[in-house]
């Protein structure tokens, strides 16, 4: 309940001014670290071209943000979730690892969005990856489809060693990539990515309230108001407690002043005159 208060807020001010169903959102809003957006009309090199690939990321994560801000419904939503090895394995101490000799403090795994409802939670795998219109596009989405099932399944053996009555539902999402341009441009992408329904394109974040519905509709299992929420509350603490601790097993330093419109004017303000 202190992080929820403290740390999140209830999707949009005018949401919480009228009493209208929205979701907990933690933390409030994904921090940028960009204090412009690279040029689309230009060939980038170097530095550049990994900058904004970064870019294009952070944006993908604030497309979903946003559809998930407007969705009317009281779940908890969890941004940048990340666990260790040693944290993974309290839950799940026989997993088996793809290195030999992982340290206890190393990243174990990651998920950009955990929608957590009564009796379901979706996980979302948001990719920034944007088509260049070149015989590479379809081995970039190959590979970002691979990395992005990897989480998923990671995250998928977490929830369930902590509350297996959960049902998961996976999403792997391209914000920036339209279907018809993954029709006509991924033709290079391994089959069963270009045709699965749980990777999720641009046109897909018009009725992602629809898609998040159908995890809930499938979910609903014949159990009292009170049970379910008895089950989501035990897996929101764990996962929440999971959010809030870092690599080193202490509570992280939230800065709530950071969510101010003068503090991002003062950080833009420094970062440009840094630069």
């Amino acid at each position: 309940a202190v992080v929820s208060t403290q740390s999140g807020h209830y999707g949009r001010d005018c949401k919480r001014k009228y009493g209208t169903p929205c979701p907990i959102m933690m933390p409030p809003l994904p921090a940028s670290k960009f204090i412009d957006k690279l040029p689309e009309d230009i060939e980038l090199k170097g530095a550049n071209v990994q900058e904004k690939e970064h870019q294009d990321a952070y944006e993908a994560e604030v497309k979903v943000y946003r559809c998930i801000e407007e969705m009317e419904r009281h779940y908890v939503v969890i941004h940048q979730f990340e666990y260790t090895h040693e944290q993974y394995s309290a839950f799940l101490p026989n997993h088996q690892c793809k290195k030999t000799k992982k340290q206890t403090r190393e990243i174990e795994g990651e998920c950009d969005f955990l929608v957590v409802g009564d009796q379901f939670v979706a996980v979302l795998e948001v990719k920034g990856l944007s088509l260049q219109y070149t015989v590479d596009d379809g081995i970039r989405f190959n590979g970002c489809c691979k990395s992005a099932q990897k989480q998923r399944t990671r995250t998928n053996d977490l929830i369930k060693s902590i509350e297996p009555s959960m049902k998961v539902c996976e999403f792997t999402v391209f914000p920036n990539i339209s279907k018809e341009e993954a029709k006509d441009q991924l033709e290079e992408a391994e089959e069963q990515y270009r045709f699965d329904e749980t990777i999720l394109f641009s046109e897909d974040l018009d009725n992602f309230k629809g898609i998040i519905s159908r995890c809930e509709k499938t979910a609903s299992l014949p159990l009292t108001g009170t049970v379910s929420k008895t089950l989501r509350d035990r897996l929101c603490c764990c996962l929440l407690g999971l959010w809030c601790i870092d690599q080193q097993n202490s509570w992280k330093q939230w800065e709530l002043d950071i969510c101010s419109l003068s503090y991002c004017i003062s950080d833009i303000s420094e970062k440009l005159r840094r630069s």
